[in-house]
């Protein structure tokens, strides 16, 4: 078994391997609801896969030459890691390329001290994989099981703050130079920032759900595979700059737009404002001062 860096020439087998791996798992459990854990989000979407390969350490396993499945991690500073997604092609499981894909990943990212993972709680063959791999249970519910990988290293003291499972729930910040901070696996809901400036930074798999964006400059941002519509909340633009925006491979069902200048605004090609003044002309529904 060999293990490498993806490249973009392999989002196409990614794909397929991914697709082949996670539809057998969930037409095996058939359950009543999506589990994210069994069916991560774009599994089966190329375009997903050659996302994970620009953003993200993606790798792929090679046996006998051939792509029989992939890892994708998420590297936060220099101490945190995080394993996304681990799949292999259903033809090769059980030959312990798991296992030994896992190896492999720690001895490429050696100053990794502590891992992380999640896997379906309906899945207890792989619930028993991650413990028997040295990984330890830290939350258990009804639907996931979060696990956590310590590895006995020295701890880099170039670092000059290290926080690690401890509470600054209610502290307050004033002209502190917070540039360069990771964050990982922690909680920072109902947080409070204003007057900061966020430039050049990256936000990641994370819950914005219910919060407030107000008086932001977004120039030049990008948003790749983002939810805004979950549970039957809509998410409102309300006096919003959208001049010049892009919109691609977008899934735009049930959008509205009111009272909103849309000079220049095209769907495919088309000039939105010029197609709406010739279905009013057909339907006799211009303005008289139009």
């Amino acid at each position: 078994m060999q293990i490498r860096y993806a490249t973009a020439e392999d989002s196409k087998i990614l794909t397929e391997v991914s697709r082949a791996s996670f539809k057998q798992e969930a037409d095996r459990l058939r359950l009543p609801y999506r589990d994210l854990n069994v069916e991560p989000p774009g599994y089966d979407d190329e375009a997903m896969s050659l996302y994970l390969i620009e953003q993200l350490p993606c790798y792929v396993i090679e046996l006998d030459g051939q792509v029989v499945g992939g890892i994708v991690l998420t590297l936060t500073g220099q101490d945190y890691g995080r394993i996304d997604r681990i799949f292999v092609h259903p033809e090769r499981q059980g030959q312990g390329l798991g296992r030994s894909a896992l190896h492999a990943i720690e001895q490429l990212h050696p100053k990794v001290r502590i891992w992380e993972l999640e896997t379906s709680a309906a899945q207890p063959h792989n619930v028993a994989f991650y413990r028997a791999a040295g990984f330890k249970a830290v939350f258990e519910s009804d639907e996931e099981v979060c696990f956590v990988k310590r590895v006995k290293l020295e701890t880099n003291n170039t670092i000059p703050l290290r926080y690690e499972e401890r509470s600054i729930n209610g502290a307050q910040a004033y002209g502190i130079d917070a540039s360069q901070v990771a964050i990982t696996n922690s909680n920072v809901s109902e947080l409070r920032a204003s007057n900061c400036n966020f430039a050049q930074s990256q936000f990641r798999n994370i819950n914005f759900r219910e919060s407030e964006f107000d008086d932001l400059n977004l120039s030049g941002s990008q948003y790749r595979f983002v939810t805004m519509y979950e549970s039957g909340l809509p998410t409102i633009f309300f006096h919003t700059e959208l001049t010049n925006a892009i919109f691609q491979s977008c899934r735009l069902d049930g959008i509205e737009i009111k009272s909103s200048s849309i000079d220049g605004l095209t769907i495919d090609g088309v000039n939105v404002k010029k197609l709406l003044e010739q279905h009013r002309k057909f339907t006799g529904g211009m303005e008289k001062d139009e």
